[in-house]
């Protein structure tokens, strides 16, 4: 179920207080995505994507989970490709090389590498040349922002480099004040309109416990503000009660109730669609 599929379910199952403005929209969504960020890499999507640093941040992916690669990019050629048929095509460069300015060539005789980035300007394809360059971690950053098998946990990573990152929530911090970052990271699902879903894996108790959730915390909001919500007041302690049993469920769901090959492919084919629109050599340590 997409988000706003969820959100409008919510609002029609508390229709009065939605019509009355009760309900509010990113809230909701909110409680939506702390709530997936429990369920760890069972239902985790691997995406990649280029940030735009400025004033030393930026806001990541909204559907960001946990960081899996971080390199600075530093720009150094552009080039028009001749129309194709496709709109995001691959080029793999396995050899070292550099990019000639002047034949608009790579030269494969030096040993830097580089990351490609292809995009759309006017219905017309361009490649965008980048060196890539490891980020260093800040001291004390928070761990569950940092995937397991991050890159740049590695010793000769980790503290080693000029330039660094931090992440607080959803902000991505840097010790540079202007450039780009390509980011690997583990995201939360979604659909091939890139918009959040909330997964139904075998049992569905994923999503029940999620709205339940969500309900309570709207009961919560409503009876503390004293918004007229005196049915809710009879209904929220049953619901809270609840929660911890659908909580257990919607994990077990999660992590034991088999992926199974149907959940299985249906990741495989999303996770081509969101194929980078970057080629990125190799990175060994």
């Amino acid at each position: 179920m997409t988000l706003t599929e969820f959100i409008a379910e919510i609002e029609t199952s508390l229709e009065s207080f939605s019509s009355s403005g009760d309900i509010d929209r990113n809230t909701i969504k909110m409680h939506v995505i702390s709530r997936l960020r429990l369920f760890g890499n069972n239902i985790v999507d691997l995406k990649e994507k280029i940030l735009k640093i400025e004033n030393s941040q930026c806001f990541l992916p909204e559907d960001f989970k946990s960081l899996k690669l971080a390199l600075k990019l530093e720009p150094f050629g552009c080039n028009e490709q001749p129309p194709t048929s496709s709109y995001i095509y691959r080029q793999r460069i396995e050899n070292p090389a550099f990019f000639d300015r002047v034949t608009q060539e790579y030269i494969t005789s030096c040993n830097s590498k580089i990351v490609t980035e292809k995009i759309i300007i006017d219905n017309k394809s361009f490649n965008f040349y980048y060196h890539p360059q490891w980020l260093s971690l800040v001291k004390g950053i928070k761990k569950e922002s940092l995937a397991v098998d991050c890159l740049n946990l590695h010793p000769s990573i980790r503290q080693d480099y000029k330039d660094k990152i931090s992440i607080n929530n959803s902000i991505l911090n840097t010790n540079f004040s202007k450039g780009s970052v390509y980011i690997q990271y583990n995201s939360l699902p979604t659909d091939e309109n890139d918009e959040l879903i909330i997964p139904e894996i075998t049992t569905g108790d994923i999503l029940t416990y999620i709205t339940q959730y969500v309900k309570v915390m709207i009961a919560e909001d409503l009876i503390i503000n004293n918004k007229n919500a005196q049915g809710l007041a009879q209904l929220y302690p049953s619901w809270k009660q609840e929660l911890v049993l659908l909580k257990k469920a919607a994990l077990t769901e999660a992590a034991f109730a088999g992926i199974d090959k149907n959940w299985a492919k249906k990741f495989k084919a999303k996770s081509k669609l969101n194929t980078a629109t970057f080629d990125l050599p190799s990175l060994r340590f």
